[in-house]
């Protein structure tokens, strides 16, 4: 009974309390929570940005102190800054997060739902199956014989049917056995025996489950697509929602001529500018040399970053990612670090049908159809060089 008055509460157009304001839509809650926000820092007039000590109110027990997992579950949820300060930004953002997993579980529970529904079906069907036998025995009829008249057509649909049962019941084992997603987590499938990319993949959103089939959307174009469980029961599949702390990587060249000192200078700058980030990073992992190309003048190396949000939120991980490569790049420009790649040499040869081309000849004039006292000659003439060596002449400015 509590847990169904829960699910009916999650339904009321107040369901983070009559206090926080109307959150039944994604808009209502936005503007909810903002007024929630203004509300708070009429305690601190003085200061324009929240403080978390008004927020970390909330965990006060009976004694005046505060509780731990309260606490820590507050700052898991609203994460703020290094100064103990929380922007109007990062608390509706936090809001929105909470509503979003409260829409998606109410989902989820109406889809299981819809499941144990599917499921009693087959169960009665089995039950109704063992009855009839049983009343075939209690009335003194051989319920054997009756399956030996029918083995021939049995027989047949067996042949029919079997690699399809076989993917039912494996499509069935995924759902009820694995459990591999859930309603709205970002899932990515591939080929068990084929390496998955470092930098994410491709991947789709879960919009509805049954028995027999998944209904997903693909997140790059919005298209939806109906798949199988049987043909998914034998992939791999990646599921963001369960991908906790991303870890990405930022790959930046420099050259070869660049002192190590300047090289710590730089990882010590990164690392500072992840620190001041505490709500988007929890830290740098690793940064080290991957590539040295000495032929072409430069080392790439690696810098390994772990987010604090999971693959699922694949938005905020990107942006934060651009913003590192971002700042990597203009402080190789401030270091004198970046890698400028050498010019490379232009092959000025050309082969006799790249020079019948260009020199307009026409093709059946091949080189055995020309005169024997004028043989062929790889060197081009001074007018043909001369219109080569135009195409690469710098244009002028204006």
């Amino acid at each position: 009974m509590q847990y169904r008055q829960a699910l009916t509460y999650m339904d009321t157009r107040h369901p983070f309390s009559d206090a926080f304001g109307p959150a039944k839509t994604r808009a209502e809650c936005v503007e909810s929570a903002q007024n929630t926000y203004l509300r708070l820092l009429k305690h601190t007039p003085e200061k324009s940005i929240l403080p978390f000590e008004t927020l970390s109110l909330i965990a006060v027990d009976n004694v005046g102190g505060l509780e731990q997992k309260k606490t820590k579950s507050l700052v898991k949820i609203f994460r703020p800054d290094g100064k103990g300060e929380l922007k109007l930004l990062d608390f509706v953002k936090a809001c929105d997060s909470v509503y979003k997993e409260l829409r998606l579980f109410r989902a989820g529970t109406a889809n299981s739902s819809q499941i144990d529904l599917a499921f009693e079906s087959i169960v009665n069907v089995l039950f109704f199956f063992l009855l009839g036998m049983l009343v075939l025995t209690i009335m003194e009829l051989d319920p054997l014989a009756l399956f030996l008249s029918l083995s021939g057509l049995l027989l047949s649909f067996a042949f029919m049917f079997g690699s399809a049962a076989a993917k039912y019941f494996e499509g069935i084992l995924l759902i009820f056995v694995r459990r591999p997603y859930d309603i709205g987590d970002r899932i990515a499938l591939s080929d068990v025996n084929k390496d998955t990319s470092p930098g994410g993949s491709a991947t789709w959103f879960v919009e509805g489950v049954n028995l027999f089939t998944t209904t997903v959307r693909y997140a790059a174009s919005n298209e939806v697509a109906t798949l199988a469980n049987g043909s998914l029961a034998t992939s791999r599949i990646i599921n963001g929602a369960r991908s906790p702390k991303a870890v990405v990587y930022v790959y930046i060249k420099f050259s070869v001529d660049v002192s190590y000192n300047r090289i710590k200078i730089f990882k010590s700058a990164v690392e500072g500018f992840v620190k001041a980030r505490p709500s988007e990073w929890v830290g740098m992992t690793a940064f080290r040399p991957t590539t040295i190309e000495i032929d072409r003048a430069y080392v790439e190396y690696m810098i390994a970053l772990q987010h604090r949000n999971r693959w699922q939120d694949i938005g905020p991980i990107l942006q934060s990612k651009a913003d590192i490569a971002s700042f990597s790049l203009e402080l190789s420009k401030k270091l004198d670090m970046r890698y400028i790649a050498p010019a490379l040499p232009v092959n000025m040869s050309l082969n006799e049908k790249t020079q019948r081309a260009f020199l307009n000849i026409e093709p059946e004039q091949t080189a055995t159809d020309r005169p024997v006292e004028q043989p062929s000659d790889p060197t081009l003439s001074p007018a043909a060089l001369d219109r080569l060596s135009a195409i690469f002449k710098p244009e002028k400015k204006k």
